[in-house]
């Protein structure tokens, strides 16, 4: 089970450590080309999780495979975790990182899902629907998912507004599955 707490005190104490040092943006280009590597190479992944690798060859590892990458900060910051004994969850302080970062660059996130690639000129025409609920600037995420069939689904924070296909030929399936037959009519 995974310690969200733990989590989140170590990404929030990388932010306010990129705030000090003035490298907001530079650490999160770091965490990124981490997440990229991590994601492309599932055998870097096991090898960190695993318990009975020792943290020197851990270390060793990932200076070598992003030294010169990313910042001297931020391998501080990696070798940190690793000394502490939580080279799991980098992955998870990544993504919580991601959020605290657009939280303090004022950036709002928002995913459209459709069933293919959308233009940059549709995307603007989608996003009448949430845009009065959104401060700030926004970063669009086009995610692809042929199960909505057609259609598209906006989600902002906790707010969705679902227009596929799949949604509403479930709302008819529910409509016609209720039984509305009144015995004397």
């Amino acid at each position: 089970m995974k310690n969200v707490l733990l989590i989140r005190r170590y990404a929030k104490a990388f932010l306010e450590y990129s705030i000090e040092n003035k490298m907001v943006d530079e650490g999160y280009a770091d965490l990124e080309l981490m997440t990229a590597t991590l994601n492309e190479h599932r055998e870097l992944r096991n090898i960190l999780s695993q318990p009975f690798v020792p943290k020197s060859k851990k270390e060793n590892i990932i200076k070598k495979v992003f030294q010169g990458q990313i910042s001297d900060n931020t391998l501080k910051f990696i070798d940190l975790i690793l000394e502490k004994n939580h080279p799991e969850i980098l992955p998870d302080i990544i993504v919580i990182y991601r959020e605290l970062y657009n939280e303090y660059k004022n950036i709002a996130v928002v995913t459209i899902t459709t069933v293919v690639k959308i233009d940059e000129q549709r995307q603007q025409h989608l996003l009448r629907f949430v845009k009065h609920k959104i401060k700030g600037d926004i970063k669009i995420i086009n995610k692809i998912d042929k199960k909505i069939i057609g259609g598209f689904v906006i989600n902002y924070l906790d707010y969705q507004y679902d227009a596929s296909v799949y949604t509403k030929l479930r709302n008819l399936e529910a409509l016609f599955t209720d039984n509305l037959y009144v015995k004397g009519y």
